[in-house]
Parts: structure tokens; C-alpha cells; sequence
């Protein structure tokens, strides 16, 4: 089949790219009668930007899509809002008391967030972490049109590209906002600030009514999840930067000008990684990246089990002690993950949620082992410095990470 289209508005044939930016845009008229979600997707066609997002468009999307999952959530009530800063503040008592760990500037409240509340929130954070990304890919695609004779810059080309990840991103959020329950927010974009907590309290409710949970024990058992998180990162100086320098290196080791190449998605095929080992070294992107990426990805990977791993072991040693429906409550939480769609499940895989979740697994693995051989004050050590912190190997292996701490 031919690349070509004939444009019979102008007379000319136009790329077959462009060809796909008209047909979007067809779509998206022929859908905005029937779902909101058209209205955002045809902005988004529409829109003109200096960058490969529009976030205007992006929360329009977003919050379609989450009109699109049929919820109606009740307004949050006062009652609710001060019944979680008791639990923040029983949370924080248990979590001192069992881990030992000493830590200072806590977040003083809970957040409790609609759904809507949390893609407010989290947009300032995708922006943080796309638009550095977006200034440096379109730069590079200029300095590439540029530097080929007699080719100037395509801005349908960036249309498309524009118009794709914003409806992407929207979509993403917009899914997400139906599924977080808690969130510690390391509010990257104000480091001054300190981390902030965040519950969904709409999510809550319709995940204990749909399990029969006990709701203010299903509530206090997330929020010291989250509390944990908080923990991790305010009984020392260094992990959040270390987070985020791992990630700008990430960034910096990218060859933004290679990804507008032809060939470029052949490295996948070059590659030639096994889909387990590819997760495990930091999931699709590591399919497309190259040895020193992996490198950096397989770091990054083995630091979030750990974060999530030492959440969950807390959140579930405390909570047996503290919650009279633990039992039932954890069974019926972990028998839900099991009982989705094989597309829910695909989608989730593709947008990395099923990524932190082999993460949450594996890391509580590694905690569990250590824990029981040495003790948690022996684990305590892995948020001594980067050096403490195990590798990916490691993480798979703990008795690798307790020899190595123990010479």
C-alpha cells in the first residue's frame, strides 16, 4: 500500500503521517457527539504548542476519561477529611514504634483528594518530568530537519507527535485517578516543601464497598502504606536526590536526535532481551535502551522495590497487629488484582502499572528474607547511603545483599 494520500483540499499529496493527523481529527469529530472524550482528543488534534504536550488538553482528556469510567462520587464529607489526620497521627506513632527509624519534617496532614483533585495535583508533576524531555526531543528534531539539505522543519510531523502524547497522557491520568488509592508525593517541582501525602477518597470508598471491607480499618491500613513512604525518605538527606540525579542521568544518556531515525524501533529486535529480564531491568523502555541504560534503569528498579517492598512489609506487620479484619481484609484486597480483564490487564502492563507491581512483590520479598535472617535494624541499613542500597541481583538474591553487608 502506498505512504501517499492524495489531499484533495490543497491538490496535493500530503505524507502519510499527515494522513493520520486527518483521520484523528475525523474520528474525533464523529465521537465528540457521543462520549467528552472527543472534545479533548479533538482539542488536542487541534491544538498548536511550543512542546510535545498540551497539559490544558491532557486534563480535559483526563477528566473525560474518568467521566467515561461511569463514577459519581459523593462529595467529600468534613468528618471524613479530620478522621484521616487521626489516623495520619496513629499511623506516624506505629510506624516510629516498629521500624526505629528517626526521622523529622513529616507531612502534618493528609490530603484527601476527588478524583479530579488528584490530576490537579499530579499534572504539576508529569509537567516537572515531560517538558525538560519535550524542550530537548523537539530541539533535537529541528537541529535533524535542519542539518539535511533543502529539508526544512515539518510542524505536522510535530502536530502529530503533540497530539498523541497529549491524548496518551490524558487517557493515563485519567485511568490512574480511578485507581490510586494513596500516594506520597515527592514534590519534585518544590523540593523546599518536603514530600506531601495524598489519599483518594472516592477510590477508598468504592474499593471497600465493592471487597465488604471494614472502612475506617481499610483506611488506616493504606495510610500507613503511605506513611511508611514518608518515613523512607525523612530519616535521611539523600535519597531524594538520588532519585532524581538517577533519572536526569537517565535522561542525559538519551540519543534524542536517534529516535527520530527510521530505524530506531529495530533496536528492540537488536536488543534481543527476554520479556522477563526486560521487566526486571526496568520493564518496555528497557527493550529500546541501550547497555548503559539498562545499567541505570536496573538501579532505578531495585531502589523502588525496595521503597514499595519495606512499605508493604510495615503496612502488613503493623496493620496484623492493629486491624481485628486484617486477614480477611489483605485476602480479599490481593484476590481483586486477580479478577481483571485481559484487556485492563494489557493496558495496565503497557502504562508500567504492572511494573510496580512486580515491584511491590519482589521488594517485600527481599525485606521479608531479610528480615526474618537478620532482623529489620539490620535492613534499616539500606537507607544509609546509595552504597547500602541492594542491587537489582541483589534484590532477586537477598542472601547477595546480607554477605555483602555483613563484611
Amino acid at each position: 500500500m502506498a505512504n501517499m494520500t492524495e489531499n484533495h483540499s490543497y491538490g496535493r499529496p500530503v505524507t502519510f503521517l499527515e494522513g493520520i493527523l486527518n483521520v484523528m481529527d475525523v474520528v474525533a469529530r464523529r465521537i465528540v457527539d457521543f462520549i467528552p472524550l472527543g472534545i479533548g482528543v479533538r482539542n488536542a488534534v487541534r491544538s498548536t504548542g511550543g512542546g510535545l504536550i498540551g497539559w490544558e488538553q491532557t486534563r480535559e482528556v483526563a477528566v473525560a476519561t474518568l467521566r467515561l469510567q461511569q463514577d459519581t462520587p459523593d462529595p467529600i464529607a468534613p468528618e471524613m477529611i479530620e478522621q484521616y489526620q487521626v489516623m495520619l497521627k496513629n499511623a506516624g506513632r506505629l510506624v516510629a514504634e516498629y521500624t526505629g527509624l528517626e526521622v523529622s519534617g513529616l507531612p502534618d496532614r493528609v490530603m484527601v483528594f476527588s478524583q479530579e483533585d488528584w490530576i490537579d495535583a499530579n499534572i504539576v508533576s508529569f509537567r516537572f518530568l515531560f517538558d525538560p524531555i519535550s524542550d530537548k526531543y523537539v530541539n533535537a528534531m529541528k537541529e535533524a530537519e535542519l542539518g539535511q539539505p533543502g529539508r526544512s522543519p515539518n510542524p505536522r510531523a510535530q502536530r502529530i507527535a503533540h497530539a498523541m502524547l497529549t491524548v496518551q497522557v490524558g487517557i493515563i491520568m485519567g485511568y490512574m485517578a480511578r485507581n490510586v488509592l494513596g500516594q506520597f508525593d515527592l514534590s519534585l517541582p518544590e523540593p523546599d516543601e518536603g514530600g506531601k501525602l495524598y489519599v483518594v477518597e472516592a477510590n477508598l470508598r468504592r474499593i471497600d464497598t465493592d471487597l465488604g471491607l471494614h472502612p475506617r480499618e481499610f483506611r488506616q491500613w493504606i495510610t500507613l502504606h503511605e506513611v511508611t513512604h514518608s518515613f523512607e525518605f525523612h530519616c535521611n538527606d539523600w535519597l531524594r536526590a538520588y532519585i532524581a540525579s538517577t533519572m536526569q542521568e537517565y535522561l542525559d544518556t538519551i540519543d534524542w536526535r536517534g529516535l527520530s531515525r527510521p530505524g530506531f524501533l529495530g533496536k528492540i529486535r537488536e536488543n534481543n532481551i527476554r520479556k522477563d529480564d526486560a521487566l526486571k531491568a526496568g520493564g518496555l523502555l528497557a527493550l529500546i535502551a541501550t547497555p548503559e541504560q539498562r545499567d541505570i534503569l536496573r538501579r532505578m528498579q531495585a531502589v523502588m522495590s525496595v521503597l514499595e517492598g519495606y512499605s508493604n512489609h510495615v503496612m502488613d506487620q503493623v496493620g496484623k497487629d492493629l486491624l481485628a479484619t486484617y486477614d480477611s481484609m489483605k485476602e480479599r484486597f490481593e484476590r481483586r488484582k486477580e479478577h481483571r480483564s485481559g484487556a485492563e490487564k494489557l493496558f495496565r502492563r503497557l502504562i508500567g502499572i504492572e511494573l510496580k507491581l512486580q515491584q511491590y512483590k519482589i521488594g517485600q520479598a527481599f525485606v521479608d528474607e531479610v528480615v526474618r535472617q537478620e532482623g529489620l535494624a539490620f535492613l534499616n541499613r539500606v537507607w544509609e547511603s546509595p552504597d547500602m542500597m541492594p542491587s537489582l541481583d541483589e534484590v532477586m538474591k537477598p542472601s547477595l545483599w546480607i554477605e555483602r553487608m555483613s563484611v
